[in-house]
């Protein structure tokens, strides 16, 4: 892979550095996110809860709060339906907790992956309303292209609010309220880059600020403050774009995610090993404790994690926080098995084209982590690809992740008379094909890939925000770059590079052999590194080589270091 440096300039740099106070290397970082006036990188760096828009300023809302509040004085009864991945989840955890606050009664149900797929069908809706005598259906993370669903509630005389983030497929809106930004093209007030737990913590503030302004009984005993640690979970694990409000409600989410966190949510921390004397950082979300929920919907019992983050009981939660680590153990093995067979097929079947499709039928083959393995495949080939699995009628059904910037929504449009459902985002798609048509779909698939990546061209530099000198590392750089967290799309970890570097020791492989550990001298000590998945190209301790890297710190069992976070390296061409 070609190196290339991030351009910058030494007098831009001086200048926010002098005018901000902040180290030149931090100036420099700043002005490669696209910052160069000093009111956008204060906000950036110190954000304030002052700074979220008004939340009626997203279409639907205004509509949304008067019917909650409707619901609120004739004491209607609410169903609440939502997706079974962590934003789906989170949402429904939310929007629950504020609704019962005001005296609205609520019940939840999520669609139940195997039998009955994504999104609000007829299936998941009559399950739901056998439960009681419902006035209204709140549907969250999903809906906005139900036409056949809505129309539906509609001669059932219910009502459809729908809160999603999920882009329209055509012309044609459900019947409802629809609070969807995506659903108003022309709106520029920065809510598209919202999840849907983004737009629930909006429109809880929303309702929350109508009823102070009506003073409602019981509008200020609860803050929408205290969503904010479910609204960051939500955020930062659908990868949405880190910047504007979503960087808002992150921030504030993980630094007041010890003290504002329901006790369901404060078990699975405790579960999954995040300590509470440090903050945590994005990847201990992303990686610990999205998984884990993630993990109770891929396998099909998605109600797992929504009782634990809706429950009060310390016994409880630290019971179904336990259930959501054996569900995720099985997930990993599942995923293991399936991902071996699925990189078989792509280095066998489509080596040389512009991606790949894995499907099978089977034990491993389950509908519930194919996500994941698609996306293990697309970070491995460095190409969009498709994972399907067959169901018990014979279909396949699955999912796709994207690489080198391509567009999965605009393909799969190319390919959708093939398709019998399929939805998603430009990076992550799920789909459905029959059987009939899955070789003719895989066909088309592959000539839409090519012609959209010869649109955009490849990608395969590595960016790097700055060389520095060995001694540089230290922690008051960690602590810069601290500032600049958490990270994520649009808001990527700085990736940093040495050259010239002799390792101190010959690599380790550790775990299962596929990643190894390495160690470089600096003064009177060493600092240690970690490559994922990159044994099958380790150096040796006796030629000069360049290292790219992301700077962590590494806190495990009491001890707590800097750490280097490999992403590449190559040959040292200085002598």
């Amino acid at each position: 892979m070609d190196w290339i440096e991030r351009e910058s300039s030494e007098v831009l740099e001086g200048q926010l550095a002098e005018n901000l106070g902040i180290p030149k290397l931090l100036a420099r970082l700043l002005l490669g996110r696209g910052f160069q006036d000093s009111e956008q990188v204060g906000r950036f760096l110190k954000p304030k809860l002052a700074h979220l828009s008004d939340p009626f300023f997203i279409p639907g809302m205004e509509e949304a709060v008067k019917r909650i509040l409707d619901a609120k004085t004739r004491k209607q009864k609410a169903l609440i339906i939502g997706d079974y991945d962590v934003d789906g989840i989170t949402s429904i955890s939310m929007v629950s907790q504020a609704l019962n606050h005001i005296g609205i009664e609520c019940e939840q149900e999520i669609p139940k992956r195997l039998e009955e797929g994504y999104g609000l069908s007829k299936a998941v809706i009559d399950r739901g309303l056998a439960k009681n005598d419902f006035d209204l259906v709140i549907a969250l993370d999903c809906g906005t292209n139900s036409l056949t669903e809505a129309t539906y509630l509609k001669k059932l005389k219910i009502d459809l609010i729908i809160i999603d983030h999920h882009q329209l497929k055509g012309s044609s809106r459900p019947e409802g309220i629809l609070l969807n930004p995506h659903a108003h093209p022309n709106s520029d007030d920065g809510s598209r880059i919202f999840c849907t737990a983004g737009l629930c913590f909006k429109f809880i503030h929303a309702l929350f600020k109508r009823m102070r302004e009506l003073d409602h009984e019981g509008a200020t005993e609860l803050s929408p403050r205290e969503f904010l640690p479910l609204c960051a979970l939500g955020t930062l694990a659908d990868l949405v774009p880190l910047r504007g409000e979503n960087r808002i409600l992150s921030w504030f989410g993980l630094k007041r995610i010890f003290l504002d966190s329901p006790p369901g949510l404060l078990a699975l921390l405790n579960e999954s090993g995040i300590d509470e004397t440090s903050l945590p950082e994005t990847e201990d979300l992303t990686f610990k404790v999205a998984p884990r929920i993630n993990a109770c919907g891929r396998l099909n019992q998605p109600e797992t994690a929504l009782e634990l983050l809706l429950a009060s009981d310390d016994s409880t939660c630290r019971k179904l926080a336990r259930q959501t680590t054996i569900l995720n153990t099985r997930r990993k093995e599942i995923e293991a098995t399936l991902t071996e067979e699925a990189l078989r097929q792509a280095h066998g079947n489509f080596s040389q084209t512009a991606a790949a499709v894995a499907y099978g039928s089977g034990p491993c083959w389950h509908p519930g982590v194919v996500g994941i393995v698609a996306g293990k495949l697309a970070n491995s080939l460095n190409k969009p690809c498709l994972v399907l699995a067959q169901t018990a009628e014979g279909d396949f059904m699955g999912s796709g992740r994207s690489a080198q910037g391509i567009d999965l929504v605009r393909v799969l449009e190319s390919c959708k008379c093939k398709l019998k459902h399929w939805g998603g985002h430009p990076a992550a798609v799920g789909l459905g094909v029959s059987r009939e048509l899955l070789q003719s779909f895989i066909k088309e698939f592959l000539a839409a890939t090519k012609r959209l990546s010869l649109e955009t061209g490849p990608e395969t530099k590595l960016v790097i925000d700055s060389y520095l000198e060995i001694d540089e590392i230290d922690e008051s750089l960690l602590e810069k770059i601290g500032l600049l967290a958490p990270f994520g799309q649009e808001n990527p970890e700085p990736i940093l590079a040495l050259k010239n570097i002799f390792l101190a020791a010959p690599p380790r492989k550790i775990g299962n052999g596929e990643h190894f550990q390495f160690s470089i001298s600096q003064g009177y000590g060493q600092v240690r590194g970690i490559a994922w998945r990159m044994s099958d190209r380790m150096p040796s301790a006796d030629q000069p080589i360049d290292l790219a890297f992301r700077l962590r710190r590494n806190s495990w069992k009491g001890s707590n270091e800097i750490q280097l976070v490999l992403e590449d390296w190559n040959p040292s061409k200085c002598n």
